[in-house]
């Protein structure tokens, strides 16, 4: 939880870890958002996750001074969420968060552990409104359209493949490509 300026530099700094490109001085920044390819545009995205990390410091801390940053925040924060397509709500995901592409949606019960990795249309939610929701452990990976639903336990260093629904605890160092495959006929 973020609720010092060093635990706040301490996030950003392991977020940045896999956005090198948006942490260069602003010259370097300028031309990479002028000459790249569109695809590999991750300035919204770094923007998003730096902006979410305000969110939580201020929120986290009393006082006027952060209710008014944080009421700014959540709203730059939105502002991104429309752009983005990410649904991330505070204090749910450790430092060291990597998102490589837009469209993840996490419930704000959810807890992600530290060096998450999260791909496009990812789903981390609970089943029905009062039940419990998922909790990942440290250096997760979860690839392109995975969900994961319900009262469960991801155990650390799991890669979770692409399209993959998991309904139950997965144990540590442990890799999930189809956890449901059947042979139709």
């Amino acid at each position: 939880m973020i609720v010092t300026k060093k635990d706040l530099r301490e996030y950003l700094s392991c977020d940045a870890k896999n956005f090198p490109l948006e942490n260069e001085w602003w010259g370097k920044r300028v031309m990479n958002h002028l000459f790249s390819n569109p695809i590999s545009d991750q300035k919204y995205i770094w923007k998003y996750i730096y902006t979410l990390r305000h969110v939580e410091y201020h929120f986290n801390n009393k006082g006027i001074y952060h209710i008014l940053m944080s009421l700014y925040y959540r709203w730059l924060l939105r502002e991104y969420s429309y752009k983005t397509g990410f649904q991330i709500p505070p204090n749910t995901c450790g430092k060291g968060l990597t998102i490589w592409h837009w469209g993840p949606i996490i419930n704000s019960k959810c807890k992600l552990g530290e060096n998450c990795t999260l791909y496009p249309m990812v789903l981390i939610g609970h089943k029905s409104t009062c039940s419990p929701a998922p909790v990942l452990g440290d250096n997760v990976f979860v690839g392109a359209g995975s969900k994961i639903i319900g009262d469960i336990r991801i155990g650390n260093n799991v890669v979770i493949g692409q399209n993959v629904t998991i309904v139950k605890n997965i144990p540590d160092k442990t890799i999930i490509v189809n956890p449901s495959a059947r042979l139709i006929n």
